[in-house]
């Protein structure tokens, strides 16, 4: 019991109960089947997001944690098993389209020392921008405090660990870039 403790000490009571309210929400409308399923969640997102400025196309078993500091703009497609943790902020643009099994994660773990233990520790929020045209290909990961500039197309599998060129393809771990999208 005293690690839960030590996890939730700086955690605020509202918090808390934002987290709790957001996880039951969108486990009820996670599974929806169809088009059901795609306006159910479309709605909840509307409604806990921070911002969503269109219609969310994302698919079941979808998984996003902290969503009132979630900005999402126009035509956001989203697959099957991403993860997206928005603890230090995310901003998603316009056409922005994510694979099956992305995550995204804008809080990272202090690992220097030996004491405390790393689970024990606060996250260091790191916010991510996604600006608008951008494609993350299946199992790719974001790192936090990355920009992924416009038109920027994250091969599938790879890690993003640095700022994107606008309209670059990018591929590996780390990735780096492979060409320009532009003639």
């Amino acid at each position: 019991m005293s690690f839960l403790r030590d996890k939730l000490a700086g955690i605020k009571a509202g918090e808390l109960i934002f987290l709790q309210v957001e996880a039951i929400a969108f486990w009820l409308v996670g599974g929806l089947p169809g088009v059901i399923g795609f306006a159910f969640r479309s709605l909840a997102y509307k409604v806990f997001f921070k911002r969503l400025r269109g219609f969310a196309w994302v698919q079941h078993g979808v998984t996003i944690v902290h969503s009132r500091r979630l900005s999402v703009g126009r035509n956001f497609g989203c697959n099957s098993g991403t993860y997206i943790n928005a603890i230090g902020g995310i901003t998603l643009g316009d056409y922005v389209l994510l694979g099956s099994n992305v995550t995204i994660s804008s809080g990272k773990h202090p690992i220097d020392g030996e004491t405390p233990p790393v689970f024990a520790r606060p996250v260091e929020p790191q916010g991510i921008v996604v600006e608008d045209d951008v494609w993350i290909a299946a199992g790719a990961v974001i790192l936090p405090g990355v920009t992924l500039r416009r038109g920027t197309v994250v091969g599938a599998n790879s890690v993003v660990t640095k700022d994107t060129d606008a309209y670059g393809v990018y591929a590996g771990s780390p990735a780096r870039k492979l060409r320009s999208r532009l003639p």
